[in-house]
């Protein structure tokens, strides 16, 4: 798909600039890629958001003689510049743009890259037990894999008790101030809520046990950028909902 001949958007905080807006091969369904998309905004980052579709676009050759990672986001720079994953990119872009969401303050950054490394085989969980084998069938996963990620979600030392023993100590997870991993977080667990897919619901998992997420969660959707973000997801809820209660009466 040919990128569009414009930005996508333009957040208020920039200005036009002589220099070409970095591109964002993003797919806003992924959760991933809205977490860098709602950075954007947030920040006033100026980018063109080239829509594709991930599994087909993102696995041409073409795709992956750019960067091997056959993945969104992938973020390309006028210069040639190309990087792969979202907290790569956001990490680059808070760096690069002096973004509030990525304070200079060297413990701060230590608390988000420890978040950020726990993430991949942790809160990214929610999402391969619970929204890939109802949206990515092109994504075969065992069964005895999604039904373990399921009992760690909700385990009394697992996931989401994790997150909540974060919230514990500080308002965001960390600190007093929200940064990118709660953006990146926010996009694994909001998506499953009832306003959205209802996967937590259909799967018997009750958020009610977790004062200090839900809080939190009601806080991160007054953050600028939220409901952009979330417009695709929004408008395809109901249709994943459906889709998710058909399989789970077949399980």
């Amino acid at each position: 798909q040919a990128p569009p001949s414009t930005p996508r958007f333009r957040s208020s905080g920039l200005g036009a600039s002589a220099v070409m807006a970095p591109k964002i091969y993003t797919m806003l369904i992924s959760q991933p890629a809205r977490a860098v998309s709602w950075a954007c905004t947030y920040e006033g980052t100026v980018v063109e958001e080239v829509q594709i579709m991930p599994g087909k676009d993102t696995q041409t050759e073409e795709y992956r003689a750019q960067n091997p990672i056959g993945a969104v986001p992938r973020l390309v720079e006028e210069d040639g510049f190309v990087l792969n994953e979202s907290h790569a990119i956001m990490c680059y872009f808070g760096d690069k743009f002096k973004w509030k969401l990525y304070p200079e303050d060297a413990k701060v950054r230590a608390r988000i890259h420890q978040y950020m490394n726990w993430h991949h085989s942790n809160t990214r969980r929610i999402t391969i037990a619970l929204f890939a084998p109802v949206m990515r069938p092109d994504m075969p996963l065992p069964k005895e894999m999604c039904d373990a990620y399921r009992k760690e979600i909700t385990g009394s030392r697992g996931i989401l008790s994790t997150i909540e023993r974060f919230l514990s100590s500080s308002t965001w997870l960390c600190g007093e101030r929200p940064t990118i991993a709660d953006l990146s977080c926010y996009c694994e667990i909001g998506q499953c809520l009832d306003k959205y897919t209802g996967l937590f619901g259909i799967n018997r998992i009750d958020l009610s046990v977790y004062p200090k997420i839900l809080q939190w969660l009601g806080e991160c959707e007054k953050l600028d950028g939220y409901e952009k973000s979330h417009a695709l997801l929004t408008k395809m809820a109901p249709g994943i909902k459906s889709k998710a209660s058909k399989l789970a009466a077949k399980l």
